[in-house]
């Protein structure tokens, strides 16, 4: 059985073209076809794009450009980002089984975020993301090329397909707020929070944001929550 929504693959700040193309045969090898870019730091006509993509065109030419990363993944409900390596921001850790309960199992639209070659996803990009996907590898030697990480996740997203709907899902996952929705709130949130000068210290003030959307992420909050939250800050205002 296939999801209803596939799940699409975003690339952040990627910044060798022949991984682009590559990236593009190893998705359309296992039957995906929805490919997201953040300010890739090569023009989308690179020569060396299609050739490296075997003939995987259609996800080239298909894809999806975006300038900023909050703008790339508004319509998604959950972001799975994956990582090599433990992170300072804490995020709840997944495992494939995991994955493929999320995308099988449940109405979320769902984005797979890979980082750029040299460093991976930073601290801002895993803030808004809900889950942590760790491909594990020789911990001597664990750093993957990016296009070879996109193969490992699309093989065992396909061969879980076979088999997991014979298996009963450890947990039922409701529909997220959008990300759409969620940014909005932490707009709304931090914005207040600088008018009553929560932000003592200047040179703090990202981290904290980012801790701050870290601890909502862990909720697993809905639309309807959102809207309760945001009608908690709207009364605050009123009492003021």
């Amino acid at each position: 059985m296939k999801p209803k929504i596939m799940p699409e693959i975003v690339l952040v700040n990627t910044q060798i073209p022949e991984n682009l193309g590559a990236t593009a045969r190893s998705m359309l090898n296992f039957g995906l076809k929805k490919l997201r870019l953040v300010a890739p730091s090569f023009d989308l006509q690179n020569e060396k794009i299609i050739p490296l993509s075997a003939g995987a065109d259609s996800v080239i030419q298909n894809l999806k450009k975006f300038d900023f990363f909050e703008d790339c993944v508004k319509d998604f409900n959950i972001l799975v980002a994956t990582t090599n390596r433990t992170r300072s921001i804490k995020k709840k850790q997944i495992n494939f089984v995991d994955l493929n309960d999320i995308i099988l199992k449940t109405p979320n639209k769902v984005g797979i975020v890979f980082g750029p070659e040299k460093s991976g996803l930073d601290n801002n990009h895993i803030s808004i993301c809900d889950f942590v996907l760790k491909i594990e590898s020789n911990p001597l030697f664990s750093s993957l090329n990016l296009s070879h990480a996109v193969s490992i996740v699309a093989y065992e997203m396909m061969q879980s397909t076979k088999n997991t709907m014979k298996k009963k899902s450890k947990r039922i996952i409701e529909k997220f707020a959008s990300k759409d929705e969620l940014i909005n709130f932490y707009s709304i949130l931090e914005k207040n929070l600088d008018e009553t000068k929560f932000f003592m210290v200047e040179e703090r003030k990202k981290i904290i944001k980012q801790k701050i959307r870290n601890i909502f992420n862990k909720l697993e909050l809905t639309s309807k929550d959102i809207k309760t939250l945001l009608g908690v800050i709207k009364s605050l205002r009123k009492n003021r």
